[in-house]
């Protein structure tokens, strides 16, 4: 791409971002109190002239108007660093207003006495305002901007400016015609499967100790998926105890490798967290004993022999045979060290033709696509270029599908990328113009990902919250996630990740292109490659345990190369500019001393990620709190000693994620966490017990996560906190019901307004008189999946029972509810897969027959009336006589236990596969479970 074009892109990008924030009633009313209303005017003015200039730039490139003045790329960056300072300056003047928000809302919740005494504390700290330099600033930047834009539009007026004007008019960026349902192409199995399944399977009966099996291929060729197909085939499978796969990359470490392998065959390893190679090695052998093994060993680099024989030494010396390890790399120097030459696989592209197959059916969704003549006969001569690469040929193809035009498909074919490739099998190419074809938003998404290291997993929803911190995320349409999610989903349907389990990936070559677009944006330091700092660097992460030569042993040495890179960055001066820092591994003290010099040089920092050690903890959670632009912080430290979180960590009031989920013994949270007043998500260890801590829950409206909440008589723990809560999702737990008194109380939760709850669990420790009417004022919202009641002696709610609402159940646990004697109307709840009923004394019938008469002979039945429960669990119910499943079709497992009055049972399925667990029902008869 024409880098005047990406400097305008970016810029217009910063510049709507700005106009959008000055455009919010709240921004302009603060910034009136400072008296800048003309200021904002002015500023509003040359912002929108900006816009207009350089948006221009932005839709020429699309017209395919080319400038001949490179002179030009300093100046829009420019409007975009005076945008970016602007941005700066508001987001402070924002942080002073929710501070003062805060001190008031915390001062009229109090009493009278706590009040004064929360004055006299609050007193201490700084008002917080603007200084009159930063006013000043503001002018002079509004100023700067009109002097840049004219020299802009002086120059443009040379270069024929009504051309881009006439294209900002003409050009669409909203492309519709697109092929459907073509994000999943079909699996075309390559024939070397067959072969390696059969070498695989006559190893495994064989008497052979260990079988090394090598794929070699060039990157994006497809060694991966087919070792996945080979993994998964069913042939294979029934050969072995156990499979093992582990993702290796360049960073080959015996001691990580080795943690990985157990993992997979010990989850529960006593020993997790050693750096002893010895116990690890102990450890694998102990567990393979007598077990036949597969590994795969994904994407392979090391070439030492003596590295390659520590790692097997422990997989050599188990008592089973037929052992086999399958290893894909890139180098045939890999392949000689690992296994015989004579058994490696070359992999090479995809022949000719069952490559064009391939590539149409990525385009249109089926391989024998008629029709679009014209089309294909574009289509095959870009997939020569292709050079039969699978991974290219997605990229590619995932371009061409989104514009069914020929004019736009010529462009494809005649890109100047082509002519950039430096060998046969060069993909990188294909791979830039599908990135160069994205849409900026999803080019800016994209290219922080190389701020990880390759191979990195990524999570999803924790990417997505990356993006929303630093401002990457506009839709004033969705919720923020919503939005981020549909822009993830966009990015794997064009294939620049991959999903692997629960996570997703990008491809090396992928990451190769990330690099390459976001090397003066984005600085990934993980111990490997050679440091290149430019003065633009905004985003840094360092991976101090990702490279095998950094901090592997168990007593943490000095790490000089480590230190140098530090020492780089800080030399560049790109501290008080920078918006993410991570850190996150081991390091030492010395490493340590360096860096907490360079937290002080921060400024404008919106994302840090940090691992603490325990001879710093209190040093870097110190210089936390004077992160004032902060919206993102994640902390780590795993330490046998308790450690609380500062205080001062409330004080930053911009943060909207808090992830402390790896930050091991605590037991409390600060003190003052609901002045977190943007707070979306609050990420803790374990079961999320640590939410039920936060008192005044209420102040934090945009939260997202609340596993648990426990009513208590003291202020800021009445269930009213609930109230306004209504963008929770998934899980919550209401303990401690027992203090609701009355119904308008529970009615002030607002249960039914939490649309967004997938799960609810409501629990009390006493009885009181008053549980039937609490239990009606928390009547759920009928999308809710999961109900889970706990202690509840009184009747059946209405909404539970004849004024049924939640149709939409997937699961009811309903235990020690003595007083309930009725339950659901099952034929209503057709999604509904387990139910359980624990210690229901009252419960006399439990009928799942809606598909019977009276007369007990079966009734018509319709498929949309059947029910999905396939699993049933009853327990401790003393007064339980009679159960009934005639309508249990999809039974899978059915437990009774302990129900001393039942003696009859009727209805269970009549075709096999169900797994009865019924005991200790004395008045049942033995032959009771029967059709």
């Amino acid at each position: 791409m024409d880098p005047i074009f990406l400097a305008s892109a970016v810029t217009t990008w910063v510049l709507n971002k700005l106009l959008d924030s000055l455009k919010d009633a709240t921004i302009k009313a603060l910034l009136g109190t400072e008296g800048l209303t003309t200021e904002v005017k002015d500023l509003v003015h040359a912002l929108d002239r900006a816009n207009l200039i350089i948006g221009s730039l932005s839709a020429g490139a699309a017209a395919g108007v080319k400038l001949g003045n490179q002179q030009l790329g300093p100046q829009i960056t420019e409007v975009q660093h005076l945008a970016v300072k602007l941005a700066k300056h508001i987001d402070k003047l924002q942080y002073y207003d929710l501070g003062e928000k805060v001190k008031k809302t915390n001062l009229k919740d109090c009493n009278q006495l706590t009040s004064k005494m929360m004055s006299l504390a609050l007193t201490g700290q700084s008002k917080g305002k603007i200084k009159k330099s930063d006013l000043q600033d503001m002018g002079h930047t509004v100023n700067s901007l009109h002097k840049i834009c004219d020299i802009v539009h002086n120059a443009l007026l040379l270069e024929k400016l009504d051309k881009l004007y006439g294209a900002t008019q003409n050009t669409s960026t909203d492309v519709r015609e697109t092929v459907e349902n073509s994000t999943e192409t079909k699996k075309f199995e390559r024939e070397e499967k067959a072969g390696i399944v059969n070498t695989i399977i006559a190893s495994a009966s064989s008497d052979h100790d260990l079988l090394v099996l090598p794929i070699v291929g060039d990157g994006g060729v497809g060694k991966t998926t087919l070792a996945r197909l080979v993994y998964l085939d069913p042939q294979v499978k029934a050969q072995f105890d156990i499979k093992i796969w582990i993702y290796v990359s360049a960073n080959f470490d015996e001691i990580k490798l080795s943690h990985g392998i157990l993992e997979h065959i010990a989850p529960d390893w006593e020993y997790t967290s050693t750096k002893n190679l010895n116990v690890l090695q102990l450890a694998i052998k102990k567990h393979l004993q007598r077990k036949r093994f597969l590994l795969v060993l994904d994407d392979m680099w090391e070439e030492s022999q003596g590295r390659w024989d520590n790692l097997l030494a422990p997989l050599r010396c188990t008592d089973s045979k037929g052992n086999v390890i399958l290893v894909t790399t890139r180098k045939l120097s890999v392949a000689n060290i690992t296994g015989k030459m004579e058994n490696h696989i070359q992999l090479n592209g995809m022949d000719g033709a069952i490559f064009w197959r391939f590539f149409k059916t990525c385009i249109f969704g089926y391989e024998k696509c008629k029709g679009q003549g014209k089309l294909q006969n574009i289509g095959k001569k870009i997939a020569a270029k292709l050079n039969g690469n699978p991974l290219a040929a997605k990229s590619v193809a995932a371009l061409l599908r989104r514009n069914l035009k020929e004019v736009y498909w010529n462009n494809i074919l005649n890109r100047d990328e082509w002519k950039l490739q430096n060998a046969v099998d060069d993909i990188i190419p294909a791979l830039k113009i599908s990135y160069n074809h994205l849409p900026y938003h999803l080019q800016q998404l994209f290219s922080y990902c190389s701020l990880f290291p390759k191979g990195f997993k990524f999570d999803k929803e924790q990417l997505i919250r990356m993006w929303i911190a630093l401002g990457f995320v506009i839709d004033e349409r969705k919720e923020l996630e919503d939005a981020g999610s549909d822009n993830f989903d966009d990015l794997v349907d064009r294939s620049f990740f991959h999903r692997d389990e629960q996570y997703f990936i990008v491809h090396d070559l992928m990451h190769d292109v990330a690099q390459e677009v976001a090397l003066h944006e984005c600085l990934n330091v993980d111990g490997s490659d050679p440091l290149n700092v430019f003065k633009s660097i905004r985003h840094v992460g360092i991976w101090t345990d990702w490279t095998e030569s950094v901090y592997k042993e168990q007593i943490i040495e000095r790490h000089i190369r480590f230190e140098q890179k530090l020492d780089a960055i800080v030399n560049k001066d790109i501290l008080k500019t920078l918006e993410s820092l991570m850190l996150v591994g081991v390091y030492d003290e010395n490493f340590s001393e360096k860096f907490v010099g360079t937290l002080k040089k921060l400024s404008y920092v919106q994302i840090l990620r940090l691992s603490v050690m325990p001879f710093n903890v209190d040093v870097l959670l110190s210089s936390v709190e004077k992160f004032i632009h902060l919206r993102y912080l994640e902390l780590r430290y795993s330490s046998d000693k308790h450690k609380p979180l500062p205080d001062a960590i409330c004080n930053l009031y911009h943060l909207m994620v808090l992830d402390i989920t790896h930050w091991s013994g605590l037991n409390d949270l600060p003190k003052y966490v609901s002045n977190l007043l943007n707070l979306r998500h609050l990420l803790v260890p374990g079961s999320g017990s640590l939410h039920s801590k936060i008192a005044r829950v209420g102040q934090l409206k945009f939260l997202q996560e609340l596993k648990e909440f426990q009513v208590q008589q003291g202020s800021g723990f009445e269930i009213s906190q609930l109230e306004e809560l209504n963008e929770i999702k998934g899980s919550l737990s209401i303990l401690g019901l027992e203090n609701v008194k009355n119904y308008e109380q529970a009615r002030s939760a607002r249960i039914e307004d939490k649309t967004h709850l997938r799960t609810l669990s409501l629990s009390w420790g006493e009885y009181r008189d008053v549980q039937k009417e609490v239990m009606e004022g928390l009547k759920p919202n009928v999308d809710l999946a999961h109900l889970h009641v706990v202690n509840y002696a009184s009747a059946t709610p209405t909404w539970l029972g004849n004024v049924f609402s939640l149709s939409n159940l997937e699961s009811l646990q309903l235990q020690d509810c003595t007083g309930m004697e009725t339950l659901p109307p099952f034929e209503e709840l057709q999604f509904l897969k387990k139910l359980s009923l624990i210690g229901m004394s009252s419960l006399k019938d439990v009928s799942i027959d809606f598909n019977y008469d009276d007369e007990n002979t079966v009734a018509q039945s319709y498929e949309e009336d059947e029910l999905e429960l396939s699993e049933v669990e009853i327990i401790r119910c003393s007064s339980l006589t009679t159960i009934r499943l005639h309508s249990c079709t999809a039974l899978t497992n059915l437990t009774i236990k302990d129900c001393g009055a039942l003696s009859f049972l009727e209805g269970l399925p009549s075709s096999g596969g169900v797994e009865y667990n019924v005991k200790e029902c004395p008045q049942l008869a033995a032959d009771a479970i029967s059709n």
